[in-house]
């Protein structure tokens, strides 16, 4: 066979091949750039893609009540067609949270991605997701850690009623909480409170999830 008629043969299989590479998510060191004339831009959140992607994380009350705060620095690729690949935590502060951080950069919309040379190629970023309780949620955490030390786990009172197990109540939907010790929270709810209540009030209309 003719040199000639193999030419568009091996041009078909070099597409197919080419097809399968980018199916398969196949990045490497030496196709991808940290520095770019132009960096990636993710629609929707402006300057602060930190933000933006700590709004997308459900920081609820279970990771609060434990006093986990802090930054997550993590490290991704935008390949040059918008996609998110290779997301890894350099600096983790809880493996839940984490994950979600993780899950968060996976599902995030499609980017815009990095540009050099006025043309478009796989970038590698790093950012810090931060994470930061308020003054009386740090308190409350700290003297629910000296109880938990203590093997003394308060009660849980959730709208006047006691919590059986566990329950995530976002925070937008708290009204207030607060920590009952002593024979204060005896005499209100009984020997069961003898390590202690925390009293959570949500706001009308809001239902706690369970699990």
């Amino acid at each position: 066979m003719k040199a000639s008629h193999l030419l568009p043969s091996l041009i078909i299989l070099l597409s197919c091949m080419s097809n399968t590479l980018v199916a398969q998510d196949v990045i490497t060191d030496i196709n991808v750039y940290t520095a770019v004339d132009k960096m990636p831009r993710l629609k929707g959140a402006g300057k602060d893609i930190s933000q933006h992607i700590r709004k997308q994380v459900d920081y609820n009350d279970s990771f609060k009540l434990r006093g986990v705060e802090g930054d997550v620095w993590v490290s991704f690729v935008v390949t040059f067609y918008g996609e998110v690949m290779q997301v890894v935590v350099e600096k983790g502060i809880d493996s839940e949270l984490d994950a979600l951080v993780v899950e968060a950069l996976k599902e995030s919309s499609k980017w815009k991605p990095g540009e050099l040379d006025k043309k478009k190629v796989n970038t590698k970023m790093r950012l810090p997701i931060r994470f930061i309780l308020s003054n009386s949620e740090r308190h409350m955490a700290r003297q629910l850690k000296v109880l938990d030390e203590q093997d003394k786990r308060p009660l849980f009172i959730l709208d006047d009623k006691l919590i059986e197990g566990l329950v995530q109540v976002h925070d937008y939907n708290v009204e207030s909480i607060r920590i009952i010790k002593g024979e204060k929270a005896i005499k209100l709810y009984g020997d069961r409170a003898e390590n202690g209540v925390v009293v959570i009030t949500s706001k009308n209309g809001t239902n706690p999830h369970r699990f």
